[in-house]
Parts: structure tokens; C-alpha cells; sequence
């Protein structure tokens, strides 16, 4: 068996035994190069060179909205402030509704001790109304912000002008 040097042995490194089984190969040859395939070249010739955009993006690029004409910027972000405007209240309007309720619900277990102390299968009602409820309730104001959101975008989009034949 093998011992670590310590450095409070006083032995030369010369004198300790050595490890027969160890190589140390920090300097290596370099590998022989490969010859690419041609799949590999013809795919190296047809790279393009990307670059970034370098600036916010115009609000037309936001709305995605190729149909539009490009001079009427203007009305692209009056669009996009009545939409953000739309939701926003949208949003604020479901989460008041959804907190009130909470804050009632917990106002009547304060203030009443029977319905405090009301169980079912002997689980109390406390418990209940969170898990009962409440879960499911914010699931489906989860769901009805998705639809009204989608119509108020979808609103919002220009319909395509009808030609008339004649």
C-alpha cells in the first residue's frame, strides 16, 4: 500500500516508493486532422450571418400586424394602449371581485363563531371554503381572463375590407 507524503515527513522524494500503475500525461499530441465531409461543407456554405436588432421595437412589430399600413403608427398606438388599457381593467376589475370575496368570506368567520366552528365529514368549513372554493374559483377567473383577453384582441384587429365586384 501506497502512503501520502505528509509535510511533516522528513523523507526525500527520492526515497518513496513509486506508483508504478500512475502515468502523467499533461502534454499530448495533437490529434490528426479529419478530413470534413462534403455534407458538413455544403452546409458551412450556406450559412447567413445574423445580426440583432439594435433598438426597441416599433410598435407595429409588437402588434404583428402586417396588413396594416405603414403610415399610420399613430393609430397602432392608440390600438395598443386601448387594448393594454382593455385588459388591465380586464385583469384589476376580476382580482378585486376575487379579493373581496376572500375578505367577506373571512369577515363572516370572524364575526361568526357558528359558522366558524361548522364542520363537514369533520373537516372544518375554514378549511373548506379555501380548498372547495376558492381554488377552483381562481382556475376558472384564470380561464375567462384568457377569453376576454383573446376577444379584446381579436376586437381590436382590423377586419379586411370587403371588395364590391362590379
Amino acid at each position: 500500500m501506497t502512503r501520502r507524503r505528509q509535510p511533516e515527513d522528513d523523507i526525500p522524494e527520492d526515497d518513496l516508493p513509486a506508483d508504478d500503475d500512475f502515468v502523467l500525461d499533461l502534454i499530448r499530441e495533437p490529434e490528426a486532422p479529419q478530413e470534413v465531409p462534403e455534407s458538413i461543407r455544403a452546409m458551412r456554405a450556406r450559412r447567413v450571418e445574423v445580426h440583432m436588432p439594435t433598438g426597441a421595437p416599433s410598435v407595429k412589430e409588437v402588434l404583428l400586424n402586417p396588413a396594416e399600413p405603414s403610415g399610420s403608427v399613430q393609430s397602432s398606438r392608440r390600438m395598443l394602449r386601448r387594448l393594454m388599457r382593455a385588459q388591465l381593467r380586464l385583469g384589476v376589475t376580476l382580482i378585486s371581485w376575487f379579493f373581496g370575496l376572500v375578505v367577506v368570506v373571512n369577515i363572516a368567520f370572524h364575526f361568526s363563531p357558528a359558522l366558524a366552528s361548522f364542520t363537514i365529514a369533520s373537516v372544518p368549513l375554514e378549511w373548506l371554503i379555501p380548498a372547495g372554493v376558492f381554488i377552483p374559483l381562481l382556475i376558472f377567473l384564470g380561464w375567462f381572463y384568457v377569453r376576454r383577453a383573446t376577444a379584446n384582441e381579436q376586437a381590436l384587429e382590423p377586419q379586411p375590407t370587403q371588395e364590391v365586384h362590379q
